[in-house]
């Protein structure tokens, strides 16, 4: 399996682009998935174009939660990829804010449920996990077992004509069944690593987890919760961690005081080969 990076907030690599998001192609055996598509349709596009990827040959697109910066470049991976099928919670398309004191800003999918499904787009929504491909599949609705992995209030959703807090149950992250264990690819992981992991650990009978992939969210998050978050991953003793986007610097800065080597690089255009 390779996973190649398309869209990410950095860029070490000439010719390419970077915007706040995220989009993996994932590739293993004949198929190839997308997992999310950045905020802008002309970021992935010419990303993938300079990476020699052809859009046209995917073949499901796994849309990880319903904010734009993982679901804006859709619309253009559909034109391209009209056969390709689309899996995700069915709140992905809510209406999404993201509220400041003198600010509410709209943060979902620019996309409608129904424009989308007049133009021909195949949806597949669940709560449930899904199963991808023989190898890969979705952990649906991540059940919440942490007290310290909290939603910040800011994220907000609308709920019978009234703005009121996210709890982000369109998050899910993807379950990669490999030849000596598990890779879990997030989006940005809102449910908490904790609770994603400890979930992907129910769903595989404690199958060890080898590699983790994508953004964690730990941006904003406490000094409390980056902690038991390392400790738990301590416990898991997973080999390899290509963590970005909405990870944070500080986040980022002490997982590497923990993890050392064991820490990737990821970037727009990063590969990473597993099996």
């Amino acid at each position: 399996m390779r996973i190649t990076t398309l869209v990410e907030n950095e860029v070490n690599k000439p010719d390419l682009l970077a915007e706040h998001g995220l989009s993996l192609l994932i590739e293993t055996g004949d198929e190839k998935i997308l997992f999310d598509t950045g905020q802008k349709g002309n970021t992935i596009f010419h990303n993938a174009n300079t990476l020699g990827v052809d859009l046209l040959e995917i073949d499901k697109i796994v849309l990880s939660h319903g904010h734009s910066d993982h679901t804006g470049g859709l619309d253009g991976v559909l034109t391209a990829s009209k056969h390709a099928i689309i899996y995700g919670h069915p709140h992905v398309f809510d209406e999404k804010y993201s509220k400041a004191k003198c600010e509410q800003r709209p943060i979902g999918i620019p996309y409608t449920k129904e424009a989308l499904e007049l133009r021909g787009a195949k949806l597949r929504l669940s709560r449930k996990p899904v199963q991808i491909t023989d190898n890969i599949q979705t952990t649906g609705e991540i059940k919440r077992q942490t007290s310290f992995e909290i939603i910040p209030d800011r994220l907000c959703t609308m709920r019978n004509d009234q703005i009121v807090r996210d709890a982000l149950m369109d998050d899910l992250s993807l379950i990669v069944t490999g030849k000596k264990g598990l890779a879990v690819i997030f989006g940005c992981c809102h449910s908490g690593v904790v609770n994603t992991l400890k979930q992907v650990r129910e769903m595989t009978d404690n199958a060890p987890i080898n590699m983790l992939v994508g953004g964690i969210h730990l941006i904003d998050a406490t000094e409390e919760r980056i902690e038991k978050t390392i400790e738990y991953l301590k416990e898991l003793n997973i080999e390899k961690m290509a963590l970005c986007h909405c990870t944070g610097r500080l986040a980022l800065i002490r997982l590497y005081e923990s993890f050392a080597e064991k820490l990737l690089p990821n970037h727009v255009g990063s590969q990473i080969e597993w099996d």
